[in-house]
């Protein structure tokens, strides 16, 4: 009786234990992985947070952030939108994923693992696409800080050149009301991790100019906006200032996106013009008719009524500017880093201003 006593308390603490913790910094070792199989190379260095019940993953490209609930939470960068599932298997966590983006969609089905010693982080990765499946055996090895050479220096962390940023816009921008010089304010939505922790969190503050914004012309030429943005302010109130451009745009804003010049252009209007001018001759058919009627002249009438309505539709396209450009205030976008940006420690450990 007093062993199977021993053996069920055992049985309970193991289950009450303290989950495994996979923040950190991950490398991966090519040579102790098996990762041919994969259509897709894996990360070579992942970043994760684990706190508060909550994984937060940066593997480049991809970032998503999901609960341990078993809840389905939805992620989007890099142009992937991501869906993921985490659930507890023991001391392992399995990741269940849709993954779905320019490339196609596919599942992606994980089984992370840490070792004895918390130092190795093990994954059985599993892709399956409407061509085939592939599996894989991917082996991290977790990222120590080398010791610095002077005694007591600061720790410093650093966000790398070309880092995708997500934003929200806190105030509306569009051609019709805004104009050059006018600033934006932005704030992240998604938190950067560097070293193992937080850098740039949710919710920190980005300031932006507009530097070039143009109407639609008149009979020819879309609406235009240049937006750069200037400056980021954490939480605590450590500032950094860049002159970054905007890397992708919300996937329900009308507007189009010049990559590589950081341009945002509006949408043509020639369905709308045909359409005017349709309408137009429509309603000059009909009081053409009933004037030529009243001479009795119908079909003159009517085609004299067709012909001042198109002339008079024309006319209106000729007279009104085509759709502006506009950015609604919620609307989210990406910021690409343009430089390198440095953190030291104490910097980040200052407290949010109240």
């Amino acid at each position: 009786m007093k062993v199977a006593c021993l053996i069920l308390a055992s049985a309970v603490a193991s289950s009450l234990a303290a989950e495994p913790d996979f923040s950190g910094v991950w490398k991966l070792n090519r040579e102790r992985s098996r990762i041919s199989a994969l259509p897709d190379a894996p990360a070579s260095v992942m970043e994760i947070e684990h706190r508060g019940g909550r994984i937060r993953c940066f593997e480049p490209p991809l970032a998503w952030s999901a609960s341990l609930d078993g809840k389905a939470a939805k992620s989007e960068s890099a142009g992937v939108t991501a869906n993921v599932i985490l659930k507890w298997e023991g001391s392992a966590l399995l990741l269940n994923a849709l993954m779905s983006g320019s490339g196609g969609d596919y599942a992606r089905m994980d089984r992370w693992k840490l070792s004895r010693g918390g130092e190795t982080l093990t994954i059985l990765r599993q892709i399956v696409r409407s061509t085939g499946e592939a599996e894989a055996t991917l082996v991290y090895e977790r990222s120590r800080p080398q010791a610095s050479k002077a005694a007591g220096a600061p720790q410093r962390y650093v966000v790398p050149e070309g880092t995708r940023i997500p934003l929200a816009l806190i105030n509306s921008v569009s051609t019709k009301q805004s104009e050059e010089g006018d600033r934006v304010y932005l704030v992240t939505v998604f938190p950067i991790m560097s070293g193992g922790r937080v850098v740039i969190p949710s919710g920190s503050y980005v300031a932006g100019t507009l530097t070039h914004v143009r109407r639609p012309g008149r009979v020819k030429g879309r609406g235009e906006l240049f937006l750069r943005f200037d400056s980021l302010t954490l939480p605590n109130g450590t500032t950094r200032d860049f002159r970054s451009r905007v890397g992708s745009l919300d996937g329900e804003t009308a507007a189009e996106l010049d990559r590589a010049e950081g341009k945002i252009s509006g949408e043509g209007d020639k369905p709308g013009d045909v359409q005017k001018v349709a309408d137009a001759a429509v309603t000059g058919a009909s009081v053409g008719a009933i004037a030529g009627g009243a001479a009795g002249r119908y079909g003159m009438g009517a085609g004299v009524g067709a012909a001042a309505g198109a002339a008079a539709g024309i006319m209106g396209v000729l007279l009104s500017r085509g759709p502006d450009v506009t950015l609604a205030k919620g609307s989210t976008l990406e910021m690409v880093l343009d430089r390198p940006l440095y953190f030291s420690q104490s910097e980040l450990d200052a407290p949010a201003h109240e």
